[in-house]
């Protein structure tokens, strides 16, 4: 939902293509590479694996080219940044097509994307996840979100196409990779949730300014207090103990993360423009 509206505001056009990409990575790998170095220089395993050094495996994440080595990611949540880049990659191309004023294109396009989320038939599912189409209901869910509180489609339109979506991804993920219901149930939760909402909440605001950054450090602090905590976690009021000094820790790092490493890189990135002709 969030990456369709920007560009509407940016008036996005197929000619921004590689500005916007270039915008994107600027953005991203920064903080991508500075993260991933902390975790390679504070875990002693990244340097004792038989067949890769610590350098290696550092590299393969901070460039997101882990699957294409099959190599192991440093942070095993940074497969989701490989598929993030290739829907920057999908969005940068089908971004005009998607909003599009003809019901009709706007139609076709959907239904040959979700066609398309199919072609990870086959695969096994962990492959399956790290490559886009398997994600694209999902991705379509906020699409349909940010058409409708836009005011492109109407709410007919709307509940149509989220349903198709919904049931795509149940379809897709329940059935034939055989994963349970839990994306589709959480993708479309969240997404109603989403839908009805009017007023925010600052304190979540604040936190979704620094999500990226607490996306980027939050599990090696998992990692980190659950092995200095060990024996607090034997019992059951030293496990809440641990669950919360691992929220307020994360978050009081993602912060400190965010003003440090991200939020530069976040001004560098809009230092470049596109170019709009009179």
């Amino acid at each position: 939902m969030v990456m369709p509206w920007s560009m509407e505001k940016i008036g996005y056009r197929i000619s921004d293509f590689f500005t916007f990409l270039a915008k994107r990575i600027v953005r991203l790998q920064p903080p991508l590479v500075l993260a991933a170095c902390i975790i390679v220089l504070t875990s002693w395993k990244m340097f004792n694996t038989e067949s890769q050094s610590g350098w290696e495996l550092l590299a393969a994440s901070a460039t997101l080219t882990a699957p294409l080595f099959n190599l192991p990611w440093v942070n095993n949540i940074y497969w989701t940044l490989f598929v993030e880049m290739q829907y920057y990659i999908y969005i940068a191309i089908a971004y005009p097509l998607l909003t599009h004023s003809s019901i009709m294109r706007r139609s076709l396009i959907i239904v040959l994307l979700l066609a398309l989320s199919f072609t990870s038939y086959g695969m096994a599912p962990i492959v399956a996840k790290s490559n886009l189409p398997f994600h694209m209901p999902v991705f379509l869910m906020g699409y349909y979100l940010f058409m409708r509180y836009k005011g492109r489609i109407s709410e007919l339109e709307f509940w149509i196409g989220m349903t198709a979506c919904t049931a795509a991804c149940a379809l897709l993920v329940g059935f034939v990779h055989h994963l349970g219901f839990r994306i589709v149930a959480t993708a479309t939760t969240t997404a109603l949730i989403i839908r009805f909402t009017r007023k925010g909440w600052k304190l979540l605001s604040s936190i979704g300014e620094v999500s990226y950054s607490l996306y980027l450090m939050h599990w090696p602090i998992i990692s980190t207090l659950c092995f200095f905590m060990n024996e607090n976690r034997k019992t059951g009021e030293g496990s809440l103990l641990v669950f919360g000094a691992i929220q307020i820790i994360a978050v009081l790092f993602a912060f400190l993360f965010y003003y440090m490493i991200e939020k530069p890189a976040l001004a560098w990135s809009k230092r470049i423009t596109f170019e709009r002709s009179n």
